[in-house]
C-alpha cells in the first residue's frame, strides 16, 4: 500500500506537471536555470564547472536534473519530474522504513501517508527546489543511522554514510536534521562499535568530502553567515536568538504553512505520548530517545540560524510522520479506525487543495488579547489551497514559453524585459530567465545594457487594465505581456504578438 500511495503520488505531479504553463518565478526560476547551466557544461565536458558550486549550493539537485534533461529534452518538464522521480521514492521509503523499524509496519504506511499529504511537500514537488529533496534525503539518513543498531552492522553503516553524504551535496543544512539521531546514536552505544563508526565517516569522507573541501572558503562563510544575526538594509532576516518571537518562528511555521493545523495536532499528541512515555519509564519505541532528541535539535538548530524561511523546516517532516502516526496503532479498534479516517480525511482535503486548487484558505487567528508576539502571525491554516511560488492548481492560461519559441522562430534572438509596476516584478523576471534559455533565445532585463535592434523583442508585464490594447499573452494572476520588436518607444511603434492576426497592431 506503501508503494501504492507512492505511485499515486507520483503519477499526480507527473500529471500536473505536464499541464502547467507557469512562469517559475523567484528561486525555482533560479535552480530551473542553474539546472540548465549544470547540462550544458556536462554536455562539453567541464566537470569541474558542473561540480562547483553555483552561488552556494551542492551538486546533487542539478546533477539529477541534467538527467531529466538528457532523457527528457530542454523543458520545465524534464527538470521537474526527474527530481519528482528521484526524490519522491526516497521520502517514502525513509519514512516508511523509519516507522517500520521504530513502530511496526502499520505505523511505516501512515507515516508515508502523512508525508505525502502534507501541503507544503506538495506544492515544493510541483518546482525546481531544494527543500523538498532535502526532506527526502533527511528521512533516507536517518533510517540509516538508526538501523546501523548503535554501528553495529557495517552493512547499513556504509549505507548510512551514503544516505548522509548525498543529503550534504543536496543541501548544506541537511546536517541540522540528521546531527541528533547520530549523537543519540553514539552516546547509546555507537561509541563501542569502531569499525562502524569508522566505515560511516569513511563513506562521508569520500563522498561528501571532496566538494565541501574544494569549496572550503565559500563552505565557511556560508556557516559563518548562517550563525551570525544580520539585516537586509533596515530589515531583520530574524528576530534576536534567544528571544521569545524567535523561539516560536518556526512552531508558527509549522502551523500555518508546512503541514497545517490538522496534521500539527497528530504530530503533537505523538510527541507528548513520547514524552509521557519518559515520565512513566515506558518508552513508545526502543529508538525514542533519537527520534524526540533528533526533533529538538533540528527545531532549535532552526532557531539559531540568521534567515528564516517557511520551506526551512521542511525537513522535520520525517519527525512528523513518526509522531502523528505511531499513536494511532496503540488505540482501541474504533478509535484507531476513527484516527485513521480523519488522518485519510485530512489528507485528500490536502491533496485536493495543493494540487487542484479546490476551496478557499481557511485560517484560525488568535485573539489579539492573547498574541504571543507583535511580530509573530500568531495564525494557524485549518485549510487552503494557495500554492507555493505557482498556483496550487496546474496553470493552462498564458503559454508563455510557446510565446518565446516562437519568437525565435520568427528569426528573434533575444529578449529585453523593460521596467515594470507589475507585482513581484523580480521574481517574474528570475522566471522569465530559464524560459528563454529553453527557447534559445539570449535573455536582458532592465539596467543591462543591451542594443535594442530589430532582432531583440522588448516584452513589458504589466497589470492588466494599464494598457488599452490586449497582450500578446494573459496569464492567470492577472498581468500580462506586451511585445514589440526593437525599440519601444520609437514613433509608430506598434506592439507584436505571433500568435495574433495580424501580428503587428496598434498601440
Amino acid at each position: 500500500m506503501a508503494i501504492g500511495a507512492t505511485a499515486l503520488f507520483l503519477a499526480l505531479h507527473v500529471w500536473w506537471t505536464i499541464q502547467d504553463r507557469s512562469v517559475p518565478i523567484s528561486d525555482a526560476g533560479f535552480h530551473l536555470e542553474v539546472s540548465i547551466e549544470v547540462f550544458e557544461e556536462l554536455k562539453v565536458g567541464d566537470f569541474s564547472k558542473a561540480l562547483g558550486p553555483h552561488i552556494q549550493y551542492p551538486p546533487l539537485l542539478y546533477l539529477i536534473a541534467s538527467i531529466g534533461l538528457y532523457f527528457g529534452g530542454l523543458s520545465v518538464q524534464s527538470v521537474v519530474i526527474a527530481l519528482n522521480l528521484f526524490f519522491v521514492p526516497l521520502l517514502a521509503l525513509g519514512c516508511y522504513q523509519l516507522g517500520r523499524l521504530a513502530f511496526g509496519p502499520r505505523v511505516g504506511l501512515l507515516a508515508v501517508v502523512f508525508a505525502l499529504g502534507s501541503p507544503l511537500i506538495a506544492s515544493l514537488f510541483h518546482i525546481a527546489m531544494l527543500d523538498a529533496p532535502q526532506a527526502a534525503m533527511a528521512a533516507v539518513s536517518v533510517w540509516l543511522i538508526l538501523a546501523t543498531r548503535y554501528f553495529k552492522d557495517l552493512r547499513y553503516c556504509v549505507l548510512a554514510g551514503v544516505a548522509v553524504s548525498l543529503g550534504m551535496l543536496t543541501k548544506e543544512s541537511l546536517a541540522l536534521f540528521v546531527i541528533g539521531p547520530l549523537a543519540v546514536t553514539f552516546v547509546r552505544g555507537g561509541w563501542r562499535n569502531w569499525r562502524g563508526l569508522l566505515a560511516f565517516g569513511l563513506v562521508v569522507g569520500v563522498v561528501a568530502g571532496p566538494w565541501y573541501l574544494s569549496d572550503f572558503t565559500q563552505v565557511r562563510e556560508i556557516g559563518t553567515g548562517a550563525a551570525n544575526s544580520g539585516t537586509i538594509g533596515k530589515t531583520p532576516l530574524a528576530p534576536p536568538r534567544f528571544s521569545s518571537e524567535n523561539l516560536q518562528w518556526y512552531a508558527w511555521s509549522f502551523l500555518g504553512t508546512v503541514i497545517f493545523l490538522p496534521l500539527f495536532l497528530f504530530a503533537a499528541v505523538g510527541g507528548v505520548w513520547t514524552i509521557v512515555g519518559f515520565i512513566r519509564r515506558r518508552w513508545v519505541s526502543p529508538f525514542a530517545p533519537e527520534l524526540i532528541i533528533g526533533a529538538f535539535v533540528a527545531w532549535f538548530g532552526l532557531t539559531q540560524t540568521f534567515v528564516h524561511d517557511n520551506r526551512y523546516g521542511m525537513s522535520m517532516l520525517v519527525y512528523f510522520a513518526m509522531f502523528g502516526s505511531f499513536w494511532i496503532v496503540r488505540l482501541p479498534r474504533w478509535g484507531r479506525l476513527a484516527a485513521v479516517t480523519a488522518l485519510g480525511v485530512v489528507v485528500l482535503a490536502n491533496t485536493l487543495a495543493t494540487s487542484f486548487g479546490v476551496g478557499g484558505i481557511w485560517r484560525i487567528s488568535l485573539p489579539q488579547a492573547i498574541q504571543s508576539a507583535k511580530d509573530q502571525p500568531n495564525t494557524m491554516t485549518l485549510y487552503s489551497n494557495e500554492g507555493y511560488l505557482l498556483p496550487a492548481a496546474p496553470e493552462r492560461k498564458g503559454n508563455v514559453l510557446g510565446m518565446l519559441r516562437e519568437l525565435k522562430k520568427s528569426g528573434e534572438q533575444g529578449i529585453l524585459m523593460v521596467p515594470s509596476e507589475a507585482p513581484n516584478e523580480g521574481p517574474f523576471e528570475e522566471g522569465m530567465l530559464p524560459l528563454a534559455t529553453i527557447a534559445g533565445l539570449h535573455f536582458s532585463s532592465a539596467g543591462q545594457s543591451t542594443e535594442v535592434s530589430n532582432i531583440i523583442a522588448v516584452l513589458d508585464h504589466e497589470v492588466i487594465g494599464k494598457n488599452k490594447v490586449p497582450p500578446c499573452v494573459t496569464l492567470g494572476d492577472g498581468t500580462g505581456i506586451w511585445v514589440r520588436i526593437g525599440n519601444p518607444y520609437a514613433a509608430g511603434a506598434k506592439n507584436y504578438c505571433p500568435s495574433h492576426k495580424p501580428r503587428y497592431y496598434a498601440g
